[in-house]
């Protein structure tokens, strides 16, 4: 790579500032004979655009003649930040016939932080390549953020070829990315599927380079949920169902999505689904203008089917509901409003849960049962009793989920007419259970606990039978490995966490926010924080601490908003 034009130290400068003046001179002597300011006329008026900047593309440079092999390398990862503006096709010139023929950059990043990459020549014709992994990105866009300090070695193969030249020869599918790249380039994109009684819409998050965004995000959907999430949702989606075009297409806002003839396949019910989906999928992006999606088989469009109301990311309605001396009720302006029908509750009530609609309402009792508070006046039912069971959430169903601490794999949930069900999660197994909170859509739990290897934050899909009795639960996705301790958890929109957690850089806890599928951020701390409820986003957020006040969100930090609360939670 050509360095920067030095100025030569023994250069005349006064000779060399007189070319700059002359230069100079004569462009001001052009530009006055060719415009003028006007003084008279008509004054007329018309519309300025302002367009904002993009972001600056990564600079491919193909390979400097007799580079070494540690400047080949280089140079091959600068090219491949620029990969996804140009298909890899500079990063390719790096390798040989043979090794771009077999290398498949889009089945995994690495994204790498820091300073950049450690590159050591190990030997004659081995390049070892160190990075302190960030993230990781597989061929299907799932993102998994790494644990603290994880870096990861990549070695590289190099040849010289009959000129001399040396060029990679072999070398691991996928790509390392370096991070100032990925935010800049690579947008969270949410890919959408149904709850199994159809009434709601799931996002499975996924991470695409903006360039073919769209493109990437149907692909992803044809190809089906995440592994995790596969039991607890369905889709639209006939078996063998793909593109039949290279690329979605986008035309004055609307999407062309181009679909095998496999897609004839799907029964009217399916097809009214996948169009869903896709409207779902395609019009929330991020960054991608789209205002409808028109349908086609084989290059021919689809009637528009009649279109499913799945809801997407509902707010909660009323809230926050809070108990404060055994009344339960709502907080509106910082004025508890008693539940209408709701007796006093007893000393021992605590952590309230609310289904959504007016629907269930529960409490724990100590430590060891959960309660149904009925709306008639009359005393708690006891649903569920354990050893020490965990803070309650109720799902749109009407069931009531707890677990106990000390867990043998088990979820435990009630409905108000006494049927229970246990849930097995046989990697929970063995752990501490600390709190757990079912989504807004039912098909998804939400648990934090701690064990051996230390605090965790795990989602897991939830299997339900046709009448939304839960029947199992697959395995998780883990989150947030950085956090070192955990505690109380809510569902801040349909893809954040909020988690009371802290970090080995934190002195305390504090509320961190968890992309399901994406990357953990902190808020700022509220002092012996010991419960957390959220509305719908981040301005929806309350922490209760432990003396009792309730802390809201305002500009950058927390403002109190009531005291003497010994209980916070939303509907759902």
């Amino acid at each position: 790579m050509r360095g920067p034009s030095v100025l030569r130290a023994d250069a005349p400068p006064c000779r060399h500032r007189s070319v700059v003046v002359a230069v100079l001179l004569a462009v001001v002597t052009a530009l006055a004979g060719c415009a003028a300011i006007p003084t008279d006329g008509p004054i007329g008026t018309g519309e300025v655009v302002v367009r904002q900047p993009g972001a600056p593309v990564p600079l491919a440079i193909e390979p400097e003649p007799d580079a070494t092999p540690e400047q080949i390398i280089g140079g091959f990862l600068r090219a491949v930040d620029a990969g996804i503006f140009d298909e890899f096709a500079t990063a390719r010139q790096f390798l040989t016939f043979q090794a771009s023929a077999g290398w498949d950059p889009r089945a995994r990043a690495v994204v790498y932080q820091g300073g950049g990459p450690d590159i050591v020549r190990q030997d004659e014709d081995t390049v070892l390549v160190t990075v302190p992994v960030a993230a990781t990105i597989d061929g299907g866009g799932r993102l998994a953020e790494a644990p603290p300090s994880t870096r990861e070695e990549v070695a590289f193969e190099l040849t010289q070829g009959a000129e001399g030249q040396w060029r990679i020869s072999a070398l691991e599918d996928g790509v390392l990315l370096s991070s100032p790249t990925f935010e800049q380039f690579y947008r969270r994109t949410p890919v959408y599927f149904a709850t199994t009684d159809l009434e709601y819409l799931v996002p499975d998050v996924r991470w695409f380079p903006t360039r073919n965004q769209a493109t990437a995000a149907v692909e992803a959907l044809l190809a089906g949920p995440s592994p995790w999430l596969r039991d607890a949702v369905v889709t639209g989606v006939p078996d063998g169902a793909r593109l039949s075009t290279t690329a979605v297409t986008v035309e004055r806002g609307t999407a062309l999505v181009d679909l095998s003839v496999e897609a004839r396949l799907a029964s009217a019910p399916e097809r009214a689904l996948l169009q869903a989906q896709l409207d779902a999928t395609l019009m929330r992006q991020q960054g991608v203008l789209v205002n409808d999606v028109q349908m086609l088989i084989a290059g021919v469009p689809v009637d528009p089917p009649a279109v499913p109301d799945l809801a997407v990311d509902p707010p909660p309605g009323a809230g926050p509901y809070v108990l404060v001396d055994g009344v339960l009720g709502l907080l509106e302006r910082g004025t508890l409003v008693p539940a209408e029908g709701v007796a006093p509750l007893p000393p021992e009530a605590n952590s309230p849960a609310v289904q959504s609609g007016d629907g269930l309402v529960v409490v724990r009792l100590g430590s060891s049962q959960v309660a149904a508070v009925p709306s008639d006046g009359t005393a708690p039912v006891p649903l569920l009793t354990g050893t020490s069971l965990v803070a309650p959430s109720v799902d749109r169903f009407g069931w009531a989920w707890t677990a106990e601490r000390s867990s043998a794999g088990l979820l435990r949930a009630a409905r108000a007419d006494g049927t229970t069900v246990d849930v097995e999660l046989p990697w929970l197994a063995g752990r501490t259970v600390v709190a757990l909170d079912v989504a807004a859509d039912g098909a998804r739990v939400a648990i934090t606990s701690t064990g051996a290897e230390g605090a965790a934050v795990d989602v897991a899909g939830i299997a339900r039978m046709e009448d939304g009795t839960p029947r199992q639960s697959g395995e998780p996705l883990p989150l947030a490995p950085a956090l070192v301790e955990v505690g109380a958890v809510a569902w801040v929109d349909e893809v954040t966490l909020g988690v009371l957690g802290r970090t080995t850089s934190q002195a305390a806890a504090t509320v961190h926010l968890l992309e399901v599928g994406g990357r953990t951020s902190a808020l700022p701390l509220v002092d012996d924080a010991v419960g957390l409820a959220a509305g719908r986003g981040e301005r929806g957020l309350y922490v209760l601490s432990a003396d009792g006040a309730l802390h809201a969100r305002q500009g950058q930090s927390w403002a109190v908003v009531a005291e003497g609360i010994d209980g916070v939670t939303f509907p759902g």
